[in-house]
């Protein structure tokens, strides 16, 4: 069988479905695994072993020929078709290149294009994105075990350049590390800049022999300076890798503390443990997206009992980064690292 995995949009996502094509191997070791994502998340999916293939398109969607990229699904004679992140013109050239199995949401209004439909409303933020996920392979009749969890594997090569990439940026060779992340692109609300800054101080005078590197994309660059603060002991990766680079960065780290963001997803996928600071608004909390690792912790700002909007998980007022206080994340840290020595 062949199946292919639709996951077009962001990195975190395609790392919360990545467990999909381990349990499509368990349930039949001789079946081949597609990936249809976008270009940018490409090299990520180098780093999981149970991928036979990848497709990638520009955007979350086709811009092209429908017809044209119909033909290519048909050339590569896909079984099943499985749509995590549904999308019409992709739902519509799987139909078009005639997948004999099309799984996908059933309330959408191009629903009727696939054979099977889940019908699941992921807004309501029941389960958990990896859940969600894997319930589509159900549609299938593939038992889905429950010891999965994503996970990314960096060989040799991937972590020399890991390292020269280190030594760039100021880390030295042999001596722990733990990565700071203070965007999010956007993906949720963020515990402020000023507020990682002061973390970082007072993990340097709790741990002065760690090092710290601050990382983000060209447009983070303000955030990452100011967590920096201008301390010559917090370094600033500044390079733009490509994500499985960035990965074998990551899975260097003694530690990764970010908002809710796919460098998050990625780092717990290389083993590393990780703090997210995450709101408790129902479609962003970490019951819906926070990490699927061993070793990890989340904070979030504490809902008010008495207040409506809180119980119905939508409360701005309460729902403010700024009130996860910086010795509650110190607190969180030092449990992680004692777990991980």
């Amino acid at each position: 069988m062949h199946y292919c995995i639709f996951r077009t949009d962001r990195i975190g996502d395609l790392v919360l479905t990545l467990p999909m094509a381990e349990a499509i191997k368990r349930s039949d070791p001789a079946a081949r695994v597609t990936f249809c994502v976008q270009e940018y998340t490409r090299p990520l999916l180098s780093l999981d072993p149970n991928i036979d293939n990848i497709i990638a398109i520009g955007g979350r969607d086709l811009d092209g020929s429908v017809r044209r990229f119909a033909s290519l699904l048909r050339e590569k004679q896909i079984d099943v078709a499985v749509f995590a992140y549904p999308r019409p013109r992709l739902a519509l050239a799987a139909a078009l290149a005639r997948i004999p199995i099309r799984i996908g949401t059933g309330y959408r209004w191009y629903s009727p294009l696939f054979t099977r439909r889940r019908a699941e409303h992921r807004r309501s933020g029941d389960k958990h994105e990896m859940e969600y996920n894997l319930r589509l392979l159900e549609e299938t009749g593939i038992a889905v075990p429950a010891d999965l969890h994503p996970a990314l594997h960096i060989d040799a090569d991937h972590r020399a350049i890991a390292k020269d990439m280190l030594g760039r940026a100021g880390i030295d060779a042999g001596t722990p590390f733990v990565v700071l992340h203070p965007g999010s692109g956007g993906s949720a609300r963020d515990w402020p800049a000023e507020r990682f800054a002061e973390f970082a101080q007072g993990l340097l005078a709790v741990h002065p022999t760690l090092q710290l590197l601050v990382t983000g994309t060209a447009t983070e660059l303000p955030l990452m300076e100011t967590v920096a603060g201008g301390d010559e002991r917090i370094h600033l990766l500044r390079e733009q890798l490509p994500l499985d680079i960035l990965a074998a960065v990551l899975a260097e780290a003694r530690l990764f503390v970010s908002n809710s963001t796919g460098p998050l997803h990625i780092a717990a996928a290389c083993g590393v443990p990780v703090l997210g600071f995450y709101p408790f608004g129902t479609a962003v909390n970490a019951r819906r997206w926070g990490p699927r690792a061993e070793r990890s912790a989340v904070l979030s700002p504490t809902p008010d009992p008495a207040c409506t909007p809180c119980q119905r998980g939508d409360c701005p007022e309460h729902d403010d980064m700024r009130r996860i206080p910086v010795a509650e994340a110190l607190a969180a840290v030092r449990g992680l690292l004692a777990r991980s020595s």
